[in-house]
């Protein structure tokens, strides 16, 4: 399908009522009523200074609702609850609409106890039908030798968690460390042209997640780009379509004193017994520094991959002498195969069995206050 139609069609499955909620069954009201808008600027010139200012005041009538943010940097912890679907955040431009916070699990929560991973984003989406663009969202805990010593080489500290269905990001930002970016839960999530930063399983979950013309940066040597914990019932997994994964030069220094060396595409996570962990990269730029054999494991004992695999991916990384070393599950996929991930497919009803419609995200974001 063309990007126009695709278009076209996203707009008109937006008019339309869904019946997929964050465990892929809540019904959510068709919105008909015109948008309602609210600006929020860390200057004051707006209506609220804060997002979750802003997202708390939001009426709770199943409406779309956009939220404008201007330029600054907001340090604040997010979240969207699943009370206000059909929200659509849009900021003047990446580069100066920041949303940031530092949270780790292993953490004081304040309450007696700690922190966990699913705590630690710095903004959480339980809402359906999220959109985002020309945002950055960060979580700036940094791995150090001083945070090493306190909680351990890898803590995890992620950026985005999305536990909800049809969340988009369009030519966001979303960096952080370990665990960059969460797919929580059973829903569809897509990015298209965003810039996404971290080391450890930095893109991860359980969550149909979709990237697209997106640049994956890597800031720690022994990368590993995805772990997923895709769901025994689910076609798809962690999808990398057409990006451009970059790692720093073996000039760089980690922060533990070794050099930037080499990263892997991606390692199954199994929190459950139940896991399939799904990934594949199709048509990706892939750089010198990823190991020949591509792929690894959590542990000796860790289960095979249901599906780790790749489709002429170009780049020093995919020569065919270092794709013929791919090991601990990973394999080329066929045209026959290759052909069946379009997002038309990915995000298909039938590509698992919580999805109750299709969905097709735009190829670009357009302004819907601006229709």
């Amino acid at each position: 399908m063309t990007q126009p139609y695709r278009l076209l069609a996203a707009l008109l499955l937006f008019a339309l009522p869904t019946a997929c909620g964050s465990d892929g069954g809540d019904e959510t009201p068709e919105p008909s009523d015109p948008i309602h808008t609210v600006v929020v600027a860390a200057d004051g010139s707006g209506d609220y200074t804060s997002v979750q200012e802003a997202f708390d005041a939001l009426p709770v009538d199943n409406k779309p609702h956009i939220v404008r943010l201007r330029p600054g940097t907001y340090t604040e912890k997010v979240t969207l609850t699943s009370r206000h679907p059909y929200v659509t955040l849009i900021g003047d431009d990446a580069a100066t609409c920041i949303i940031t916070w530092d949270d780790y699990a292993g953490r004081d929560n304040g309450a007696g106890g700690t922190l966990g991973t699913s705590g630690s984003q710095t903004f959480l989406i339980e809402a359906n039908d999220f959109t985002a663009s020309h945002v950055t969202i960060a979580n700036t805990y940094v791995n150090s030798q001083a945070n090493t010593a306190a909680n351990g080489k890898d803590t995890q500290a992620v950026s985005v968690q999305v536990k909800a269905d049809r969340a988009a990001f369009y030519e966001c930002r979303i960096t952080g460390y370990q665990d960059t970016f969460y797919g929580r839960g059973t829903g569809r999530v897509y990015l298209r042209d965003c810039y996404v930063e971290g080391n450890v399983d930095f893109i991860f979950g359980s969550s149909t997640i979709l990237l697209e013309r997106c640049t994956l940066h890597m800031n720690r040597n022994n990368s590993v780009v995805t772990a997923p914990s895709t769901p025994a019932d689910h076609n798809y997994g962690i999808v990398c379509m057409d990006c451009t994964i970059t790692f720093p030069s073996s000039d760089e220094v980690d922060f533990d004193g070794s050099k930037f060396s080499y990263f892997h595409l991606g390692r199954g996570w199994y929190p459950t017994q139940e896991a399939k962990p799904r990934a594949v990269f199709l048509r990706c730029e892939e750089p010198a520094s990823l190991k020949a054999e591509g792929w690894t494991t959590m542990s000796a004992t860790s289960p095979a991959p249901t599906l780790f695999a790749e489709y002429r991916c170009t780049g020093e990384g995919a020569t065919a002498d270092r794709l013929a070393q791919r090991a601990n599950g990973g394999r080329q996929l066929s045209d026959a195969e290759a052909a069946e991930y379009t997002v038309e497919k990915i995000f298909a009803k039938t590509s698992a069995t919580e999805y109750a419609a299709d969905w097709l995200p735009a190829a670009t974001f357009t302004d819907p206050g601006q229709n």
